[in-house]
């Protein structure tokens, strides 16, 4: 007797397959301590993340039942539509064809042309000046109509014969009426252009494909395998957790986000890189969270190679890439660094959005007051919510472009390129920006640093060309800048009342003693290159390094710990600062065995503040450490040539006292001068003893070798990645 077949009903999975819904959605093995079929204990991951652990009903094996009637179904819809699509294309009559074909191809009635070319619909919102952008339009405007692909020679090609008309419009020297444009090329040539408009296409163009935009929109980095969460990398709760942390300790300072926007789910949804560094970053800065912190900071890491390599685009990705950037934990190796290739990507990524365009959903008067655009009528409160959505959404948009423009600025600054702020619409009226209703509290100092940039980017360009000139006053440059910079001091650091919390105003002060600084040390640069006001403007960058120094150590030991999340380039500045004075010193004060002691004193707290910065928490290392390491070294090293020359400075006292002369100097005037002409400054021979270097005393002599690693080496490669590869010409 034949046994019977086996259906789909009697068919069961084996207990061994079952598994939780978080684990079928990961495509991970579900590993539960007792048995399968017990679903009341939860697996490992669910457990580890605290979350319900759901075990689906187990579905039968084979075909459902009815979907032989569903396929029958649907071969039935398919051709009917199929016979639909036949009788369409087929023509009555001869009126009914020429109807047909003006109707369905493009190139048929002039109103038609310009209509699907975008000319008369898109005339006033084509970007005009960008070409690529105008052929999208224009694309976009053709595929928005639903234009037939159908060609005329088809068309022509029925029973009734070709349209006369049709015939017609594709023999120029039969059509008198043109507009002629004087074109000097043939009619031949001309008339070969329209039998191609008129010709059947040989294959499928690969144009409607290379325009057409994506249905969801650009692909995000949002997937099971990329958010931590899923991966177990944090629960929900611990998340819940650090997002108020983070915008309590980080976003006075990074000032790119909305608080009112970017809530935990919002972000979620939108971006695992930003997510994963906002967690990653706060998680840094708590004292309790160290685990978690390692374990975002690998998978921050991850996210960011795979998002480079990716070509994933999004508003929410450049704030991602801008916070890892300005405070992330600097890499094993400096070879290992990847700063400035993620800086490169993040601000091309933001220009190809178009981030920099005009607000579409308000704009501004000439008094530069704000208009916000709304439909005709009382709103109601829907359209209220809705309006005030789009807005909050646009001013993300405008706000991400204002920070991310701010730092690729900063680091072309850092190179020698002062690059100008582009005028735009929104940076033109970029005073009043930060007075609109939906305005974060973080905003004005945005607006700050853009007039601050717009300011250097002009004084640089004077700088450069007065330092060609003589002037009878030799200390014009550090007047010059002063003046110019007055009016925006007294507006934006001190007019402005003081917050709740100083953050946000002290890091503004440090960064216009810093930019002064910058502005004063390439009038330096240009000086030492034509000999001229040397002295004085040698005596002004000494003068406010130290100033910048004396400024670090007093903030940082009165505030403490919230400055520590300051951003990268600070602590570079303040480490810059530090080493110019180290430079300068022997230029403006006339060098001494022991007269740098107090500058020595003032740079080794500025190295001890900076490592304190940088390794608070106890799990954190930041840039800050690396950058008060190497200085604290640097410093260390000065000290102990220093000692050795006081050391030889005696022996020779008490040697010449007894009549015994010294010929065995280790520092002798020729390989001081030797040093001096490697560092490319001017030797001061009339106030130079003969065991003082004219540029960097005693390290010539340091058993580390710190005099190259201050030309340039290592400490010179750390603030070339963390600015730009053409910082070493700054020193």
């Amino acid at each position: 007797m034949a046994s019977r077949p086996v259906t789909r009903q009697q068919t069961r999975r084996s207990p061994s397959t079952v598994a939780c819904e978080a684990c079928r959605k990961l495509k991970m093995r579900c590993v539960r301590p007792s048995r399968p079929e017990d679903s009341s204990e939860p697996c490992d991951r669910c457990r580890r993340n605290g979350r319900t652990c759901s075990i689906p009903p187990s579905q039968p094996l084979g075909r459902r039942p009815g979907a032989n009637a569903e396929k029958e179904v649907f071969d039935l819809l398919l051709s009917k539509m199929q016979s639909n699509e036949g009788q369409s294309h087929r023509p009555t009559n001869g009126k009914a064809a020429n109807v047909q074909a003006a109707s369905s191809n493009p190139v048929v009635t002039e109103s038609t042309t310009i209509k699907q070319a975008g000319i008369t619909s898109h005339v006033g919102h084509d970007p005009v000046s960008n070409p690529l952008a105008l052929l999208v339009a224009a694309s976009g405007a053709i595929q928005s109509e639903s234009v037939s692909n159908t060609p005329i020679s088809t068309v022509e090609s029925t029973d009734e014969g070709p349209t006369p008309y049709l015939t017609s419009i594709g023999n120029l020297n039969e059509r008198s009426t043109y507009v002629s444009l004087g074109l000097q090329l043939s009619s031949e040539s001309l008339q070969s252009g329209l039998d191609a408009l008129f010709a059947a296409p040989t294959s499928n163009p690969k144009c409607t494909d290379y325009f057409r935009p994506p249905d969801d929109g650009p692909p995000r980095d949002v997937s099971p395998d990329l958010d931590p969460v899923e991966l177990g990398l944090i629960s929900m709760e611990e998340a819940y957790h650090l997002f108020p942390i983070y915008f309590i300790r980080l976003h006075p300072v990074n000032g790119i986000l909305d608080p009112k926007l970017h809530t935990v789910d919002y972000v979620r949804s939108q971006s695992a890189l930003l997510f994963t560094w906002m967690l990653a970053l706060t998680a840094q800065f708590d004292h309790g969270s160290a685990a978690i912190a390692k374990r975002l900071r690998l998978h921050g890491e991850k996210l960011s190679r795979h998002v480079h390599a990716s070509g994933l685009k999004s508003v929410e990705i450049v704030q991602g890439y801008y916070i890892s950037l300005l405070s992330a934990t600097p890499a094993r190796t400096l070879s290992e660094e990847r700063s400035w290739l993620y800086t490169m990507y993040a601000f091309g990524v933001a220009a190809e959005l178009g981030l920099d365009q005009a607000s579409p959903t308000y704009t501004y008067n000439n008094d530069g007051k704000i208009i916000p655009k709304r439909t005709p009528g009382p709103p109601t409160r829907h359209d209220i919510e809705d309006q005030t959505r789009r807005e909050r959404l646009t001013r993300n948009r405008e706000r991400t472009w204002l920070r991310i423009l701010l730092w690729e600025r900063a680091n072309s600054g850092a190179s020698g390129r002062m690059n100008a702020i582009p005028e735009t619409d929104l940076t033109r009226n970029i005073e009043r920006w930060w007075m609109h209703p939906l305005a974060d509290s973080t905003d004005k100092h945005t607006v700050a640093f853009i007039l601050l940039r717009r300011h250097l980017a002009d004084l640089h360009a004077e700088v450069q060309r007065q330092t060609l000139m003589p002037h009878s006053n030799p200390h014009w440059v550090r007047d010059r800048i002063d003046a110019a910079l007055e009016s925006w001091r007294k507006t934006w650091i001190y007019a402005i009342a003081p917050s709740s919390e100083p953050l946000p105003d002290v890091h503004l002060h440090h960064v216009y003693l810093h930019n002064r600084l910058w502005t004063l040390s390439f009038a330096l640069q240009a000086s030492i290159s034509n000999n001229r006001d040397l002295k004085a403007i040698r005596d002004d960058c000494f003068q406010a390094a130290v100033h910048c120094c004396e400024v670090a150590v007093r903030d940082l030991q009165q505030i403490g710990e919230p400055l520590y999340c300051m951003l990268a380039p600070t602590w570079a500045m303040i480490s810059y600062a530090a080493i110019l004075a180290l430079k300068l010193f022997p230029f403006v004060h006339q060098p001494r065995s022991e007269g740098e002691i107090e500058l020595l004193a003032l740079l080794a707290q500025v190295a001890l503040q900076l490592e304190r910065a940088g390794t608070t928490p106890s799990h954190r290392f930041g840039i800050a450490a690396i950058l008060g390491q190497q200085l604290l070294m640097i410093l260390r090293t000065r000290a102990a040539g220093l000692a050795s020359i006081t050391t030889i400075a005696d022996s020779d006292h008490d040697d010449n006292n007894s009549g015994v002369r010294n010929t065995s100097c280790p520092l002798s005037r020729e390989h001081l001068s030797n040093i001096s002409s490697a560092t490319g400054m001017t030797q001061d021979t009339d106030v130079l003893g003969p065991l003082v270097s004219p540029y960097d005393p005693c390290l010539a002599t340091a058993t580390m070798g710190m005099d190259s690693d201050l030309m340039g080496d290592e400490f010179a490669d750390l603030f070339r990645e963390i600015f730009g590869p053409s910082f070493g010409e700054v020193f």
